[in-house]
């Protein structure tokens, strides 16, 4: 019952409408009972001519039998009907107070999952994610519709049947009462067997959802490297875990089913048995023998039912479980937002002393300490695993530093706003990621109230509104899943009309142009120019004409500045920098001593650390 509070808050405002599908509910658990007494009063008052007639108790005087049979016929008609109204508003009922609740869960579920910080996504799989947002959810709403209603009736009918059962037959009651044990038993045994293989059937299927969308998105690298039979043979691996762990709650689940629905037949010949005895002698007519036996009968419906709610409840308390779970394990990677909101008028920048490390422990960045200017362009040099994108990423904040500050006019970007930090920065990466829609949804995505003039200029200074022109549907062209449709430039262009339509200030390139063609660089070179203009540039960069117009270049390695400067500055220093650009910045400059003087004679003034 833990794992089932945790549905109460959800259930709270909707007090009313579940209170009406209780009630509905109520009515029909127990909606049929008064048939065996029909049945009871067809053999014994209308098949049997007696001097007396009675229905449900009250003596009908002068009363032929076709007319009391008119008029059974006649309340069972009525009832009928009444039993589909109810079946239909308890169904109306139910499903509105479960989807209700399910879409509560959802979003709260979806709102803590964007309040987490990257660390979390950088070490959870997507199939797990996914998982709880489809399969378990859906247990829940299976528990809320066809669960707690469900054991809600089928208890109501079973109390409801005994207590008729007692008033036709206290001895044949005691002896079906008397297989209520041999009933329970095989839930209070296997009952956490089934819980156990339901929630290691749940992260197999979990693994395998994770390994095909990986593998999706990834084919193209598995067509690439002739992979496809190691995958094949993964995936069947991983499918094979599915099944066999199906199987094995399948079998639990019907060890138990099977020894309830046994007791329940056991019990029903024994009432047949024992009945027909008592027909034998004046203790019992015949027609209350029937009417014992379709009480039974109707009490062996709600228990069978029971066995299978089992099953579900045991699955709905595993989601349950995965939800509290998932909650608790990612509180630490909530992210915190400051009260005031960020102002920027400079978009100064400073880092002081500021170290960060991953959960493993190791430490990317330490004590790195300088200051930017606004206005100024600042790039971030160095091998690979020297902590470039860590220190870009600090920046909003989508990693926490451990120690240090960060800050932007002189605000600690710890004590500001997230909405209002992140709206002053923009970012295009080299691994552009679009939104499945047109392309005007995706150059909007920052600004989805910007005007089609805006949506238009920002296309056109991010060079992109020749090849948007040309296709027939323009700015309403589909640019497909994660922008599969348009070309590594396009794309590109896309994203950096984009960061152009939210006009911020700060901007932060990481290696935005080292995924694309020659012809798609100078254009995208040339869109970059007009973004960076007058904005407080951060560029990861690894082509040397990004690297000469930066007024400050960072030289990381293992996570520490080991040199900063100019181009021609630290190229005269001959040192890490220098190797740098031999090994890889200077591949398309023919001398790095030409590219350092032509570097110097249009170098702005460089921001000194701090």
């Amino acid at each position: 019952m833990r794992e089932v509070a945790i549905l109460r808050p959800y259930l709270r405002p909707h007090r009313l409408l579940l209170g009406g599908a209780v009630v509905v509910s109520l009515l029909l658990a127990v909606v049929d009972v008064p048939l065996p007494f029909f049945v009871r009063h067809i053999i014994d008052d209308v098949l049997r001519t007696r001097p007396r007639r009675y229905l449900f108790g009250f003596e009908l005087s002068g009363i032929d039998p076709i007319t009391l049979l008119n008029l059974i016929f006649a309340l069972l008609v009525v009832l009928a009907a009444f039993k589909g109204f109810l079946v239909y508003f308890q169904r109306i009922l139910t499903e509105r107070v479960g989807q209700q609740v399910v879409y509560e869960m959802r979003k709260d579920l979806f709102s803590h999952l964007q309040g987490l910080n990257l660390i979390f996504f950088r070490e959870s799989s997507t199939g797990r994610v996914m998982l709880r947002f489809i399969g378990d959810i859906q247990s829940i709403l299976a528990l809320i519709t066809d669960g707690i209603m469900r054991v809600l009736m089928d208890t109501t009918t079973i109390v409801t049947i005994l207590t008729c059962l007692l008033l036709v037959n206290v001895h044949m009651t005691v002896i079906t009462l008397c297989f209520v044990p041999l009933y329970v038993w095989p839930f209070v045994r296997w009952s956490r067997r089934i819980r156990e293989t339901s929630h290691r059937a749940r992260d197999a299927r979990a693994h395998l959802s994770g390994n095909l969308q990986e593998k999706v998105a990834g084919i193209g690298v598995v067509k690439a490297f002739g992979q496809e039979p190691r995958e094949q043979s993964l995936f069947e691996d991983l499918s094979a875990d599915v099944r066999d762990h199906s199987v094995d709650r399948a079998r639990w689940s019907g060890k138990l089913n099977g020894a309830a629905q046994a007791a329940i037949a056991l019990c029903a010949a024994f009432v047949l048995w024992q009945g027909a005895l008592y027909t034998m002698s004046p203790g019992m007519t015949r027609g209350q023998l029937m009417a014992f036996y379709i009480l039974a009968a109707l009490l062996f419906g709600p228990l069978r039912r029971l066995a299978r709610v089992s099953e579900s409840y045991q699955n709905a308390v595993v989601s349950l479980q995965r939800i509290n779970e998932h909650l608790r394990s990612t509180a630490m990677h909530q992210e915190r937002s400051g009260p005031r909101t960020l102002r920027v008028a400079r978009a100064e920048v400073t880092f002081e002393n500021v170290t960060f490390c991953y959960p493993e422990g190791h430490p990317v960045l330490q004590d790195l300490t300088f200051h930017v200017p606004g206005g100024q362009v600042v790039a971030l040099v160095g091998p690979n695993g020297a902590g470039k994108s860590t220190l870009i990423s600090l920046l909003p904040r989508f990693f926490e530093v451990d120690a240090g500050r960060i800050l932007i006019d002189g605000q600690d970007i710890r004590e500001v706003n997230l909405r209002s930090l992140r709206d002053r920065i923009g970012i295009v990466s080299q691994d552009t990621l679009l939104f499945s829609g047109t392309i005007r949804d995706n150059i909007a995505y920052g600004r989805p109230d910007a005007t089609e003039e805006e949506i238009r200029e920002a296309a056109r200074v991010a060079n992109a509104l020749d090849f948007i022109q040309d296709h027939k549907k323009g700015f309403d062209r589909k640019v497909g899943e994660r922008g599969a449709k348009l070309s590594g430039g396009q794309r590109q262009r896309i994203a950096i009309a984009r960061a152009i339509l939210r006009d911020p200030s700060i901007l932060i390139l990481d290696e935005a142009t080292s995924n694309v063609d020659s012809e798609s660089e100078a254009l995208i070179r040339d869109a970059l120019n007009h973004l960076m203009e007058g904005r407080t540039t951060f560029v990861v960069a690894h082509r040397i004409s990004t690297v000469q117009r930066a007024a400050l270049i960072l030289v990381l390695e293992q996570g520490r500045i080991v040199e900063s400067g100019t181009h021609g500055e630290l190229l005269r220093l001959n040192g890490h920098y220098s190797r740098l650009c031999r090994e890889q910045l200077i591949a398309d400059d023919s001398d790095p001593q030409q590219a350092a003087a032509g570097a110097e004679g249009r170098a702005t003034p460089r921001a000194a650390p701090a």
